[in-house]
Parts: structure tokens; sequence; C-alpha cells
């Protein structure tokens, strides 16, 4: 009887088991998309010019299934983002916040690249901002991020953007062949093109260095001594058929792939070209080492952020930036 009584009971322990077992079914797409690899990932992907696409034509001459589709303009950008033409892209920070006050479905899920913004000069003497007075000074995009920066910089130094020196508006290429060409003396460039327009410096035997670097000048604002700015990133574009685990596998892959950059400049250069022609290998070589290519998980940076845009916001009209802060739906979240 006890031995009835005992397979009886193990009898229903199994059928519990296996009704356990059946309700917790194990989906294997999801266990697959988990564990992607970049061969498994086919997406297309704007692609902004700068450091922070460095990695995104490494990770595409790897896999034919990533498309990079660059764009210039903040224009481009929107229209790219509402036609979801890509699923995720490259862009300056600033265009990031854009699109989003925009009212259009992106998150930030990486910041890539930090502050990579010189001005360029033969000059020696330029040592700081109050060096500048009376000088002219070449930027692009009159009321862009890069001159936002700059004129906060000039206004927190005491000194009046519109009256102690003059800016002039150019177009950033233009500007950095310019002053290759001895036709400018000071201009405030990015990476690649304080890189571009040094080594076309030098084919006419003029030496340019950068003079100064804003990050070390925002970094002596009260406040701002440990900060960082954050100048590039990724995007998620929602509803344009990105899953959260192709999300998180780009995001993985893009980190690792960075850190790869970061250490093969000669090998990343001929690759960068041969994918986005208007970046040249000499220029994407040398200047890695000012691109401050730092990927980081959005989210992970909020604070970093908020408190660029809130310093900015001291002199900087927010409508700049598309009215306000971006709130924390701004930043993707795992899922």
């Amino acid at each position: 009887m006890k031995n009835k009584f005992t397979a009886l009971l193990l009898s229903f322990t199994l059928i519990f088991i296996l009704a356990g077992c059946a309700g917790q079914k194990t989906d294997p797409t999801a266990a697959n998309q988990a564990d992607l690899k970049l061969a498994d990932l086919n997406l297309t992907i704007g692609s902004a010019p700068g450091p922070v696409t460095y990695p995104l034509a490494q990770m595409a001459d790897q896999n034919s299934k990533i498309v990079l589709k660059p764009w210039q303009s903040g224009e481009q950008l929107t229209a790219m983002v509402t036609a979801k033409e890509v699923q995720l892209c490259s862009t300056p920070i600033s265009n990031a916040v854009l699109v989003y006050n925009k009212g259009l479905n992106v998150k930030l899920l990486m910041v890539t690249v930090w502050g990579m913004l010189y001005v360029m000069s033969a000059d020696p003497d330029v040592k700081t901002l109050q060096d500048l007075k009376g000088k002219e000074v070449a930027i692009s995009g009159q009321g862009g991020i890069q001159d936002l920066i700059f004129r906060h910089l000039l206004l927190k130094n005491n000194i009046n953007p519109d009256q102690d020196l003059t800016i002039t508006y150019l177009d950033m290429a233009e500007a950095s062949s310019r002053l290759a060409a001895g036709q400018l003396k000071y201009a405030v460039l990015n990476e690649p093109h304080s890189s571009i327009a040094a080594l076309n410096a030098q084919k006419t035997g003029v030496q340019l260095h950068r003079v100064l670097d804003l990050t070390q000048e925002w970094n002596k604002l009260p406040g701002q001594e440990k900060t960082r700015m954050p100048m590039a990133g990724m995007i998620v574009v929602n509803d344009s058929g990105i899953t959260p685990a192709q999300a998180s596998a780009f995001e993985k892959i893009y980190i690792e792939t960075s850190e790869w950059v970061n250490s093969h400049g000669a090998e990343i250069g001929p690759i960068v070209e041969k994918h986005v022609p208007a970046m040249k290998a000499a220029a994407v070589t040398s200047s890695l080492q000012y691109a401050r290519l730092q990927p980081q998980h959005a989210a992970d940076c909020q604070a970093e952020v908020e408190a660029f845009f809130r310093e900015l916001s001291q002199t900087a009209d927010v409508r700049a930036f598309g009215g306000k802060i971006p709130d924390a739906q701004f930043y993707y979240q795992a899922q």
C-alpha cells in the first residue's frame, strides 16, 4: 500500500513539473537574438561625417548587410528619420536633441564622441582665449552647436564675441582649406577637419597647431572641472523595424569595434575612406588621438548630457536645441 501511494505521489509530481515546463516555453528566437553577432545584423544606418562613423565603417567592412547612408545637413537627418529610412543613425548630440524635441520617435542609444573642438593656427602666441581678441576666427554653422560652445566660452571669459573679435562663418571644409593655404589664421575645427588642415598645411611648409583645446577651456569653467562635452552619438529610430535585441547587440559590437579602431589607426584610415570617401585615410588615422572616441550607453551618461546643456543654456537660447533639455525618455533603455 505504501509503495502504491509513493508511486502515485511521484506521478502527480511529474505531471506538475511537466505542466510547469509547458507554461514556461523558451522562445528560441529570443534566445538566439540575445547572442546576435555582427554577421547577424542587417541594418541601414545613417552616418554623419566624423569619428562617430569610424566604427560603423569597420562594421560595414566586415558585414555587407550593414549599409551606411551618409547625411550632411540637419534637414537630411530629419527627413531620413521621419521616413524611417534607417534603423540607427550617428549624429551630433545637438541634432539628436533637436529631432527628439520635434516629436520624432528616437532614443539616444550611446554617447560616442566627446569634446573634439580645437582652435587651429600657425600662431604660437595663442595660448588663451584672451589671445584671440582682435583676431578673425572662422567657425562652421552660425547658431549651431560649435558656434554656441565657442561663444559660451568667450562670454564666460569676459570676451564679447560680437565686438572683441571677428567671427567668420564658413563651411568646415572651406575653413580647413583656407587655413591650410594661409588665407586664414585662426579657425575652430573638429575632427577629422583639424587633422585635414594640419596635413594639407604641411604640404606648403606651414605647421598648424591645436593652439587651444576647447574641452580644456570648458573644464576651466566653474563647476565644469571634471565634465565632458558630449559631441556625437547614436540614435535608435523606433518603429523602423529594429528590435531591442538588435539594438543591444549593435551597441555591444560598436563599443568593441571602437576599442579596435582606437588601437589600429593605420588600418582604419583606408577602411573609413573606402566607405566614406570624403574622409581621407591619412586624416582619419591622424585624428584618432584627438577624437575622444569613447562610446558609452546613453542612459549612463544622462547626468553629463544634462549638465552640458544646462551650462550651455546660460548663454544660448534653448530654442537652438529644440526649446528644452530632453527628459529621461530621450535615453534608450534596454528591454
